[in-house]
């Protein structure tokens, strides 16, 4: 808990819009997942595809004039991956880093429900950088109904990977993951993909066999 707390702190000092009392979010994160999804269960797939499932959940709807209380609009995961080149012949060195970043957006969602919000990494990628199925590094940043949630005490566990959080100097790692992101995601701009931006083989591989819970109206992300 001590470490949460010194996290917490710091990213108030590195300029980060973080609440120490905030109510709940009217959206949350319940769980992510990693998965590596074999080639021979993609159809045509040439190699090994990497499945990742955060779950989330509608608590309140945030707007004040929505029509119908129970279905929050237009909800926004941006998703950030920092990957370790298993090719690099140093793999400290951030320049051997890769991150990918992606953003899914949700028609609606209804509030009391869990909701699984999918992207997968495609077998090129494994095969050029021989990744693992977990993440260095991540992040993940949340909106709904145009309100963004910010980072609070409560939510920081579920949005910023432990590799951060629990590191010994969290400050300088947080301003260190961020402008490593802004500088390198370009390189693998689009090589992410919501579930809407996959080929046709992923997402029939995933409406049948991706998971146990309704797939949700993905919408292209603006």
């Amino acid at each position: 808990m001590k470490k949460i707390k010194y996290f917490c702190l710091a990213l108030v000092f590195a300029g980060a819009s973080l609440m120490l009392h905030a109510k709940q979010d009217c959206v949350v994160i319940k769980g992510m997942d990693f998965k590596k999804i074999q080639a021979q269960a993609i159809n045509r797939a040439g190699g090994q595809w990497t499945r990742v499932e955060i779950e989330i959940q509608g608590t309140e709807n945030p707007d004040e004039n929505a029509n119908n209380k129970q279905w929050i609009r237009d909800v926004v995961l941006e998703l950030t991956l920092v990957y370790k080149d298993e090719k690099a012949s140093d793999k400290r060195d951030p320049a051997s880093l890769i991150v990918m970043k992606a953003k899914a957006q949700l028609f609606a969602i209804q509030v009391g429900k869990k909701v699984p919000v999918v992207f997968y990494i495609p077998w090129e990628a494994y095969s050029l950088y021989r990744i693992q199925s977990d993440p260095y590094m991540w992040s993940i940043e949340l909106s709904a109904a145009g309100v963004k949630i910010p980072l609070t005490k409560q939510n920081v566990s579920t949005m910023v990977s432990k590799t951060i959080m629990t590191s010994s100097d969290p400050r300088k790692v947080w301003t260190e993951y961020q402008k490593l992101v802004a500088e390198a995601m370009k390189a693998n701009d689009g090589v992410l993909m919501p579930l809407n931006n996959c080929p046709f083989n992923v997402q029939y591989y995933e409406f049948e066999k991706g998971g146990n819970l309704p797939i949700p109206s993905y919408i292209q992300a603006r």
